[in-house]
């Protein structure tokens, strides 16, 4: 078929410019302008009327869409209202805990103060304890020493007799008392 478009094209004189005859052209154009003006004349005003209700629902929804929006602030401004004071409420959050700041204040001064005073008082005790040991260290210390002088001064003052006259006497004194 293609063939024969270009067959019949070859041998028109306007085939340069539109392909077939051109009264073929000029019914095809009446025929378009036809169909055209039907499809107005009995399609347009169910496209127009389509067109306005569209328009129409179009204009509903904006006006559905901004009562909606008022009707919105309204609550929002109704719910803001509604919520407490935010600043007073801060301020007596920020009060408690300033007064929960001095309790525990007061709580670590006065646990600190019991914790010095134990610790002082060990400290007293064991500085006491300390003095006692040491007191109790130098007098054996010092009884030690005394009685090796003594025994030096003694055996230096004694002779063999006296000592065993001391030692005689002493055992004599032992069989009495028992």
């Amino acid at each position: 078929m293609l063939l024969q478009i270009l067959a019949s094209e070859a041998h028109h004189p306007n085939s340069k410019i539109l392909p077939g005859d051109l009264n073929e052209v000029y019914i095809g154009s009446v025929a378009f302008l036809i169909v055209v003006g039907l499809i107005v004349k009995l399609a347009g005003p169910a496209m127009a009327k389509g067109f306005s209700a569209r328009s129409k629902a179009i204009e509903q929804e904006l006006a559905d869409a901004a009562a909606a929006k008022e009707q919105a602030e309204a609550q929002l401004v109704e719910s803001s209202a509604d919520l407490p004071d935010v600043d007073a409420e801060a301020e007596r959050i920020l009060a408690e805990a300033k007064e929960t700041a001095a309790r525990l204040k007061q709580d670590l001064i006065a646990q600190a103060t019991t914790d010095a005073e134990e610790l002082r008082t060990r400290g007293n005790a064991e500085v006491d304890n300390l003095r006692r040991q040491a007191v109790a260290d130098l007098s054996t210390e010092i009884s030690t020493l005394a009685r090796g002088a003594a025994e030096a001064l003694i055996d230096e003052t004694l002779d063999q007799a006296v000592q065993s006259d001391l030692i005689d006497g002493y055992i004599t004194q032992l069989e009495q008392s028992v």
